[in-house]
This record gives C-alpha cells, sequence and structure tokens, in this order.
C-alpha cells in the first residue's frame, strides 16, 4: 500500500518543530511496511524547508518531499486560497510524477491545512482521502468563515474521517450538523518513552508541555510549594518552553523553590523522555487539551499520572494509572499530589506500561490506521 501522510510542515527548530506528531506517524508505519511519502510545503517570507523550491530525501524508510516558497503570512482572514491550491496542486503533481499514484493520501490539521478543494480532486480520481483533526481551535469551536467552510467540505466528502478525542469529535459534529461517522484514533506515544533503569533518590513530580496559561504551570507550582515546601527529597521538574517562561521562573523566586523547583527549558524527545522516565508521578493541570500526549508518555515510561478532565486520553480514567480530577478545582490538585507521593507504591509499574502499549504504542496505533486504510481501499 502507498500512503502520503501531509503534515502541517517539517519538524525544525525553525519552526517549533511543527510537522513532528505527523511525521512521527509516517514513520510508525514505515515500520509496518507501508509504502510512506511525507509531504510538507513551507509558505512563508523567510522560513524554508532546507532550501527553496522541492526537496526529496530518505529518513528512517520515509521518502520525504517538501516545498518552500515566499508566500505572504496570513493575516486574519486573508488566506489567498486560489493561490495556496495552485502551489499545492502543483507540488502534488510533481510528487505523484516522481513517486506514483497513491492509494490514500493522508491529511493532518485538516482545517488549518485548507486542502479541502485541492484534496477533493485526488478523492474523485479513486485515491482514498483520510483526515486526522488534531487542532484546539477546532476543539474551540473557533473558527473563521473560510475554516468552517474547509471543515464541512471535508465532512462531507472525505472517505475517512479522523480526531485524537471524543470532545474533538464532539465539536466537528456540533459545527457542521453532521451525522457521518467520526472515528477517535489517539495520538501515538514516540519510542523513547520508555522505562527507565535508573534510580533516582527522593520523589519526583514531572509536568510536560508549552509554557502557557491554559496549562496551569502556576497552579502546579503553587500546589507544589504549599504541600512539600523545605522537604528536598522532594522535587518538581517542568519541561517545556513558552511566553510563561519567565513569569514562572518569577513566581518559583517568590516561593522560594529555586532548591525544589526545576524549569528545564525546551529540551528534545529524548532528553524529555528520560526526564519522565526518571520521575515518579506526572501532573497535567491542564483547563483545555485536544488530547494529553505527556500523560501517555508518562504511562508508556510506567509512571501514574495527575490529569484533568479536559484532557480525553480515555473515555472512563481507569484509577489504576493515577488520578483525574477537575482542571478548576485547586484544593483538589493539592490533595491528589499529596496522595499519590504518600501512596505511589499502589500504582503498579508493570500494569501502567502494558496498558500504554496496548492502547498508545506504535503497533496499536499502527494497526488501527492500517485497518482504515484497508477498509477505505476495499470501497472501489
Amino acid at each position: 500500500m502507498k500512503v502520503w501522510v501531509i503534515g502541517r510542515n517539517y519538524p525544525q527548530p525553525s519552526n517549533r518543530m511543527k510537522g513532528s506528531f505527523e511525521l512521527e506517524q509516517a514513520k510508525m508505519l514505515a515500520k509496518q511496511n507501508v509504502e510512506v511519502c511525507y509531504l510538507a510545503v513551507s509558505l512563508h517570507p523567510i522560513k524554508k524547508i532546507k532550501s527553496k523550491g522541492i526537496q526529496k530525501w530518505n529518513e528512517d524508510g520515509v521518502t520525504i518531499l517538501t516545498y518552500s516558497q515566499f508566500f505572504f503570512p496570513r493575516i486574519k482572514q486573508l488566506y489567498f486560497g486560489k493561490m495556496r491550491n495552485k502551489i499545492w496542486t502543483s507540488f502534488l503533481e510533481q510528487v505523484e510524477k516522481e513517486n506514483g499514484k497513491p492509494d490514500v493520501i493522508h491529511l493532518h490539521y485538516p482545517v488549518m491545512m485548507l486542502l479541502a478543494d485541492v484534496l477533493e480532486k485526488y478523492q474523485k480520481r479513486g485515491i482514498k482521502i483520510v483526515v486526522t483533526e488534531h487542532w484546539t481551535k477546532v476543539l474551540k469551536k473557533n473558527l473563521d468563515h473560510y475554516e468552517l467552510y474547509q471543515q464541512k467540505k471535508y465532512v462531507d466528502y472525505v472517505d475517512s474521517y479522523i480526531c485524537v478525542g471524543h470532545p474533538l469529535k464532539k465539536a466537528i459534529l456540533d459545527m457542521t450538523n453532521s451525522k457521518r461517522e467520526i472515528l477517535v484514533v489517539p495520538n501515538v506515544v514516540n519510542a523513547n518513552f520508555i522505562p527507565s533503569n535508573s534510580s533516582h533518590s527522593g520523589f519526583r513530580f514531572v509536568a510536560v508541555g508549552r509554557l502557557v496559561k491554559i496549562k496551569q504551570f502556576d497552579k502546579i507550582i503553587s500546589a507544589f510549594a504549599e504541600n512539600f515546601k523545605d522537604d528536598l527529597n522532594v522535587s518538581l521538574v517542568i519541561v517545556g518552553d513558552g511566553e510563561e517562561f519567565h513569569e514562572l521562573q518569577k513566581l518559583i523566586q517568590k516561593l522560594n523553590m529555586g532548591s525544589q523547583v526545576v524549569l528545564t527549558g525546551s529540551l528534545n524527545r529524548k532528553e524529555t523522555a528520560k526526564k519522565v522516565a526518571e520521575s515518579d508521578c506526572l501532573v497535567c493541570y491542564s483547563s483545555f487539551e485536544t488530547f494529553g500526549v505527556p500523560i501517555i508518555e508518562a504511562w508508556s515510561c510506567g509512571i501514574p499520572a495527575i490529569s484533568t478532565t479536559a484532557c480525553s486520553v480515555m473515555d472512563n480514567f481507569d484509577s489504576n494509572l493515577g488520578i483525574e480530577i477537575s482542571p478548576y478545582d485547586y484544593e483538589t490538585l493539592k490533595k491528589s499530589m499529596m496522595f499519590i507521593y504518600k501512596h505511589h507504591l499502589k500504582y503498579k509499574k508493570e500494569y501502567i506500561i502494558d496498558f500504554a502499549r496496548k492502547h498508545y504504542s506504535e503497533e496499536a496505533i499502527g494497526g488501527k490506521l492500517i485497518n482504515i486504510y484497508n477498509e477505505v481501499c476495499k470501497v472501489r
């Protein structure tokens, strides 16, 4: 089977690794003997992928083709739709000329990518179109008229519509008034997230994500300080970077918690995986999430998680994996952190690892996607 995976970009530091989830899925499919091309376009006045024009190379079994061109930035609702469509159409025609016709085109972040008109032409040629929605803006139902047009069109014609969580599915159906089937396939855990064989002293909480207000890292720090201040056997490591970094630094200094709370800044996947695996509990107190990838990464390392009901990693939270709380209940956050600190031995590492493997591993998610591809390709 030949599959084109289309992502937001090719992940690199200049675009803050945009496209990393999509490229990881492409590599996951390649491991399962799918012939995969990963496609990305950079339309930007400055940023490019390697160099202007078309670039092609192989990476971990995936053929990567990218195109970079000077382009006006998106300003408010000026999408330059006809021009964008022309650029994408020309690029995809060149990809097909060099690599042959695909059986399936799998587009991620469909509303953001604005390719409904372009891909509809491929669907009419018998190529199956699969989309996966991840975008927070869709979950918030905060689409402008052109984005909503794109979403309604995708819902109308694509062969399989996937999203990463049930709240996202509900938002899509609500906005489009559609009765079509939308599948839920969760995100995959990066293969770097495995249990650690090393030991560490004391008890360590870890929190991972972009340092933005909706993640509520300030409340995690405050709750930690109220529970564990001056107990040097307990620490909190926060992995990530973002607009709240300096404010969080100030909060740590104000609370006099510099010896127990560490902001690592941005780390790569391997470094992040090491920090998570060498911890005892992950804390996610986000008020808004399309999924909650750090939670399943922690489970893959065998550690329990404190998660909020805003995350949609599963329909019914399994208490053997940690504690689920409201993102607006600060007192319960404090109590949950103290409970896991005191009772962490009740959470069985083997059970947590096995659960994550069955539900979020490359084998589990890759198998689900291949089944979807096979199903849509049966209908000719």
